[in-house]
């Protein structure tokens, strides 16, 4: 895939979106929680990738790994410039730290969701059973058709990986930094402005 965006291979960039437009979206609706925002958010993320493929490395990780890394840069960055914006007539210190919780709270929750949907079919499942539906190991067990001990180890491993999220808060860098830091609604969807013409 990497390689055919490179080629300038418009079709490669359409079945990237296709495979993850809308995890992008959701995860970018999850730190902002506006719809517009959201869609502009996705538009600059394809188009962040359009124009520079090989600033994704494949030997830091999976491919939608990195796109829900590079959504949540972006969408936090936005959320950033929003806040920021919002208090500039009171510019005192609990505003401001009031600000950066809310951007860590959105952070966590938005890497959260990335991870639940990520995880294999049968962790997601047991999770959902216990927390979602208040199951406990034993019930959620018998609903699964598991040994209570393989419930055990799915919810224990689950919870594992669900707290990765409060412990990997710090956003990983850009090459292209000026998609991060463009005014809102300035990013041009994928080929249009951009280096290759779709």
């Amino acid at each position: 895939m990497q390689q055919r965006l490179a080629r300038g291979e418009a079709a490669a960039l359409g079945e990237l979106y296709d495979r993850f437009a809308s995890l992008v979206h959701s995860l970018a609706y999850r730190v902002l929680e506006d719809e517009d925002a959201a869609d502009r958010i996705t538009r600059e993320v394809f188009a962040a990738i359009w124009e520079d493929p090989d600033s994704y490395d494949p030997k830091q990780g999976p491919l939608r790994s990195w796109i829900a890394g590079l959504t949540r840069h972006q969408a936090v960055q936005r959320l950033r410039q929003t806040e920021a914006a919002g208090a500039r007539d009171g510019d005192d210190a609990p505003a401001q730290a009031d600000m950066e919780q809310k951007i860590r709270e959105a952070s966590t929750a938005a890497r959260a969701d990335y991870i639940v949907t990520s995880m294999p079919a049968p962790l997601r499942a047991a999770l959902e059973l216990a927390y979602f539906q208040r199951r406990d190991y034993r019930q959620t067990a018998a609903d699964l058709g598991v040994t209570e001990d393989e419930a055990r180890r799915r919810l224990r491993l689950g919870l594992q990986l669900l707290s990765t999220a409060h412990n990997a808060t710090a956003l990983p860098p850009t090459r292209r930094s000026a998609y991060a830091s463009s005014a809102p609604g300035t990013a041009a969807p994928p080929g249009q402005g951009h280096g290759r013409a779709l």
